[in-house]
């Protein structure tokens, strides 16, 4: 997922408009004197610390699912990687912020996207998380369908398959992504899997 367009990145969205001269208009935003320059500057700090720390609380619960979720080994190291670098990465970032100087250029605007990649992650790692289970039941009760089940079964794989493709490239995703595209592309893996789940439950009470 190539970047195009990136207007969307760390919940903060004009400071990474493509084609806009921000430092234009960031002049509007940072005070008008040494006293409101220093409070706004402070108070956008909070703001900022607030919101990795948000982020930080999403990835250890999304780790906590995948401890209880008795995933595949491959895909549990996976998951656990990917979590550990961003967990890393944000304590990094939180530093960064602490250590900044001056308001009109808070971040890079790489670090805002790099964060938006990061923030993809729990929703990614949760819907891999979905998917595996899923296929698992699939798998325990109906790998031996009978003729009239077996189209089910296999447009439910089919689903699920589907999903699960898209949840680990939404795990890959990096600063250099099409985050427009990331979300319609999230939307779609969670659309996949509620189908392959409601062949599944169609199975179930049919037996």
């Amino acid at each position: 997922m190539m970047k195009e367009g990136e207007n969307i990145a760390g919940g903060m969205s004009y400071r990474t408009m493509d084609g806009i001269k921000t430092i234009k208009i960031m002049d509007y935003l940072k005070g008008f004197d040494n006293d409101s320059t220093a409070e706004i500057l402070e108070r956008n700090k909070d703001y900022y610390i607030a919101s990795a720390n948000k982020t930080i609380s999403r990835l250890e619960l999304a780790k906590k699912r995948a401890e209880y979720a008795r995933l595949e080994k491959e895909t549990e190291k996976l998951i656990y990687e990917k979590i550990f670098r961003a967990l890393n990465w944000l304590e990094e970032l939180k530093e960064d912020i602490l250590n900044i100087k001056n308001n009109s250029k808070f971040l890079e605007v790489d670090q805002y996207k790099k964060w938006h990649a990061v923030k993809l992650i729990p929703s990614a790692a949760e819907g891999i998380i979905i998917t595996s289970l899923i296929k698992r039941k699939l798998d325990n009760s109906f790998r031996d369908s009978n003729e009239s089940n077996k189209s089910i079964v296999e447009t439910a794989r089919k689903h699920i398959e589907k999903a699960e493709i898209i949840f680990r490239d939404l795990l890959n995703l990096n600063e250099f992504s099409d985050f427009k595209e990331a979300e319609r592309s999230r939307i779609e893996g969670y659309n996949e899997a509620v189908l392959a789940d409601a062949k599944l439950k169609y199975l179930i009470e049919a037996i």
